[in-house]
């Protein structure tokens, strides 16, 4: 008697499909093609002798400030209507984090604190903590508070919400800041591409610490006290990244600084890649931790 395979009478189980996008795969993979352009442009110029007209200096600058934007639609807004339940509000938060960093943060910094004028004269831990409570204070308080407006608390339904939202609203943000940057100056492509960068990933890092912090309130029901503590510390990162960043390429400690010398500026990318990386790592390890204590006591609960 023939003997029949099991696998043809009863179907293989299909996999459990998972309903969210993973915002952590996307930001890996945005924050990669952004260290790898940046680093690829760098070496073109400054050790392969490739020549790039002046005249079109502008548009690749303008290009290089919008690819964040552009690989956050193809990597996370594209991919976010292709699954089962797509979180909403994503592009009003990274429209909205645009508006207030052109309308209110650039403004405050540049024409109120005006940092320019007087941090650069500092010593190097005043200068960390003067970046750290007008630049740092400014620009996280404005992230959270759209974050707070748009999608938070209602808008978070798993943990890794606060890693999508939050990543917007750093694209959002670093956007306007790097198009003032490329509209006011006629930096070389590799000199824009180091800046451009460098705002990228402080921001990204920074964005997902308070991102976290907000998650972290809303599942956990943890200390009000978090919250603050969170800003705060975001605050002291952005306030210790301008200063090192603009050492590392040997500028002046202006967060506008042009002036930059092309002997050290591959310390600078190397700076701002290992500030997200290790956030990243960190941040990573803490949501998988909480992921798993609320399955386990969701599991729990239905025992």
């Amino acid at each position: 008697m023939t003997r029949l395979d099991s696998r043809l009478i009863a179907p293989p189980e299909k996999e459990e499909i998972y309903p969210y996008r993973r915002a952590w795969r996307s930001v890996v993979v945005e924050s990669s093609v952004m260290f790898a352009i940046t680093a690829l442009i760098f070496v073109l110029l400054n050790y392969l002798g490739l020549a790039i007209p002046q005249r079109v200096y502008r548009p690749l600058n303008l290009g290089l400030t919008l690819l964040p934007i552009l690989l956050w639609v193809i990597f996370s807004w594209s991919q976010e209507r292709r699954v089962q339940e797509p979180r909403q509000r994503l592009m009003s938060v990274l429209l909205l984090s645009a508006l207030v960093a052109n309308a209110i943060g650039y403004p405050l910094v540049n024409e109120f604190f005006r940092v320019d004028r007087w941090l650069p004269l500092e010593n190097a831990v005043n200068r960390i903590v003067g970046y750290a409570f007008t630049i740092g204070i400014t620009q996280e308080l404005l992230k959270y508070l759209v974050l707070r407006a748009l999608v938070w608390p209602d808008h978070f339904n798993t943990w890794l919400d606060g890693i999508a939202y939050s990543a917007a609203a750093a694209i959002g943000y670093a956007t306007v800041l790097n198009l003032h940057f490329v509209l006011s100056t006629d930096a070389s492509p590799d000199v824009a591409a180091v800046r451009i960068f460098g705002t990228y990933a402080v921001h990204l890092a920074t964005s997902l610490l308070m991102g976290y912090a907000l998650s972290d309130l809303r599942f956990s029901g943890s200390s009000l006290l978090f919250l603050p503590l969170s800003l705060a510390l975001s605050a002291f990162i952005a306030g210790i990244a301008i200063p090192v960043r603009s050492g590392l390429v040997n500028a002046s400690l202006s967060p506008d600084a042009l002036e930059l010398s092309l002997s050290r500026p591959i310390l600078g990318i190397g700076f701002s890649a290992a500030i997200l990386v290790a956030l990243m790592l960190v941040l990573s390890f803490l949501f998988r931790i909480a992921e798993r204590r609320q399955r386990e006591a969701q599991e729990s609960r239905e025992a």
